[in-house]
């Protein structure tokens, strides 16, 4: 062909095709594909799980705009010569796409906990975008080079997001009256003893006078003593655990620099924790000692990479302080120094410790109330036997009853809802050692048959994602640079799409009540003003956590003893026409109406 003739209509196609092949095109048409569903979703009141969802669809208008979005993207390429734009576009949308299915899907409340199988589905097709993303590295990761303090930044504003978010949502759900005495309340007149008397005595956990450090204990809350000391308020302890759950980003930084990770990698890494979809999810259920574990075990294991003997020690010790059963952590942990490392004399005598400190913490337990709560793990226990010694008895010599009680079906979904987000990372590393740290996941969540231990939504999931997210950052460590990547934006994305199912509506609906409340809570906050702080009262679970600063305050009802008549008695006057738990009855004609504020009634004493 004379270089004055225009190309051939074959060869025009030849050039387009040599720089978009079809597997791009096809990607496109994906991209778009993708983008056209999320609009829809978006633009459609009803929920696609409706069947009646499609009713409202023009499919010649979402096929028009599958095939202009796809034209673009292919005309954006032909024009910039930047191939990278196609692989971006379909991850972008795609996680757009899984966000909204996740959001959509999902029921609001502890439910959402059971929306797994939409986020399953959406896994494997997002496993199927990395691949094909990985194959070539057509993202050009290989020769990102981002500048070495990008983590920091990433984390940083991860960290501040994190901590509005989760700390306007848990305020919001507090303020809603939607927080209970189980188990706010709790915290919120320990604290407030604790600040007054230096005891952390409390007259709502058993309705008597006692000591929380009865039924579990915690000395690690008096390092957080001085910050609500400042500002004395129940909203105070929901920030402060935000925080604290949030700064766990700082070690997991630290680990991944220390692991020599590209500050690429780093950034994942530190979004990836801040996504994690337990660590949100979890804060929107009070106040607890568990979400202080996941900031202080990253930090012990920050200095077990570093090698830092003193670090390691301090930590694992401050670890010990949050809660009697956190020594199953740090016995895990060392069993991991001694297997990984080799450190036979650190590991053994942290593995000593452990053991010394959980009978002495199980000993103040009983000394101050009745003992550690072996009833979570009564399933092992035989007619006429009780204690641990019961539970190690069957566990051991009836491993087929063990395996019967934690491969259940709901314990296997939770078991998806924390190793999905980091693609199943632990059995992917060569260091087989690394799996001793599943170890309080089995025995914390899997083996109890107390429902919250294995439910994504409550406390008991903090120590075990601290160890999933190390184990993720010590697998990807390891990786050459295409299953490197390819693991980090599967994790990354996954993270992102799960939050989506469960923090992200919870706390639409949380700051959505409180909106809608605020008129009857003010009335409800005026009414609790007006009662002597000095009264003896007995009150309804969802009105304690804001009366803290009584301290002859009670429950109705009284779930461990008969109840007992106070002074006052403020109640939901719901409950009072209903009967509900035996309330009219209980008050016969002792009690007169005072006062009153929407469904919140006080009543006095004849």
């Amino acid at each position: 062909m004379s270089k004055h003739q225009k190309p051939t209509s074959s060869g025009a196609v030849g050039k387009f095709l040599n720089l978009i092949p079809l597997d791009y095109i096809f990607a496109a048409f994906c991209a778009a594909f993708c983008l056209s569903s999320f609009i829809t979703l978006l633009t459609n009141d009803l929920s696609y799980t409706d069947v009646s969802f499609i009713l409202s669809v023009s499919l010649p208008v979402f096929a028009a705009t599958v095939i202009v979005i796809t034209a673009a993207l292919l005309a954006a390429v032909y024009i910039s010569k930047f191939k990278p734009t196609i692989p971006i576009a379909l991850l972008s949308c795609a996680l757009l796409l899984g966000c909204a299915l996740s959001y959509n899907g999902s029921s609001l409340g502890e439910e959402s906990s059971k929306n797994i199988y939409m986020n399953i589905a959406i896994a494997f097709i997002m496993f199927l975008i990395v691949a094909w993303i990985a194959k070539g590295d057509k993202l050009n990761l290989k020769r990102l080079s981002l500048p070495k303090n990008t983590a920091w930044f990433a984390g940083g504003v991860g960290l501040v997001l994190f901590v509005v978010f989760v700390s306007v949502a848990s305020i919001s759900r507090y303020s809603a009256y939607m927080a209970h005495n189980f188990d706010f309340g709790i915290f919120t007149q320990m604290f407030e003893n604790m600040r007054t008397t230096g005891l952390p005595d409390t007259t709502v956990e058993r309705n008597v006078l006692m000591s929380h450090f009865g039924v579990h204990f915690s000395p690690f809350y008096y390092v957080l003593l001085p910050f609500y000391a400042i500002c004395p308020r129940p909203e105070t302890l929901l920030v402060l655990q935000a925080l604290f759950v949030a700064a766990g980003v700082v070690p997991v930084i630290l680990i991944c620099r220390r692991l020599g990770l590209s500050p690429t990698a780093q950034s994942a890494c530190a979004l990836i924790y801040i996504f994690f979809p337990a660590l949100a999810n979890g804060c929107l259920y009070d106040f607890h000692e568990n979400k202080f574990l996941t900031v202080l075990i990253m930090w012990a294991l920050y200095f077990i990479v570093k090698e830092n003997t003193i670090g390691t020690i301090v930590f694992c010790a401050l670890t010990l302080t949050v809660k009697e059963d956190a020594a199953i952590y740090i016995m895990a942990i060392a069993l991991y120094i001694i297997l990984s490392q080799k450190k036979y004399l650190l590991g053994g005598g942290i593995l000593a410790g452990a053991v010394v400190y959980f009978v002495f913490a199980a000993s103040m337990v009983a000394t101050f109330g009745d003992g550690v709560m072996t009833s979570r793990l009564e399933n092992y226990m035989a007619a006429g036997e009780s204690g641990f010694g019961a539970v190690i008895k069957t566990c051991f010599g009836n491993i087929g009853y063990l395996l019967s009680q934690v491969f259940t079906a709901e314990k296997l979904m939770f078991v998806v809802w924390m190793l999905l987000p980091v693609g199943f990372a632990p059995f992917l590393s060569r260091n087989k050692s690394l799996l001793v740290l599943l170890i309080p996941m089995a025995v914390v969540n899997l083996m109890s048959n107390w429902q919250y231990q294995y439910n994504i939504s409550y406390q008991y999931t903090y120590g075990s994602a601290a160890l999933i997210v190390f184990m993720l950052i010590v697998t990807v460590a390891a990786k050459n640079s295409k299953a490197k990547n390819s693991l980090l934006l599967f994790s990354l994305s996954m993270c992102i799409v799960m939050s989506f199912s469960l923090f992200v509506p919870r706390a639409v609906y949380y700051a959505g009540c409180n909106e809608r409340s605020a008129d009857t809570t003010s009335g409800y906050n005026e009414l609790i003003s007006q009662i002597p702080e000095d009264a003896e009262i007995t009150a309804n679970g969802f009105f304690i956590p804001h009366m803290y600063y009584f301290k002859n305050l009670y429950q109705y009802p009284n779930y461990y003893a008969e109840s007992k008549q106070t002074e006052y008695l403020l109640v939901s006057s719901v409950d009072v026409s209903q009967n509900t738990d035996g309330l009219a009855d209980f008050m016969g004609d002792d009690y007169q109406l005072i006062n009153s504020s929407g469904n919140m009634a006080l009543y006095k004493l004849k």
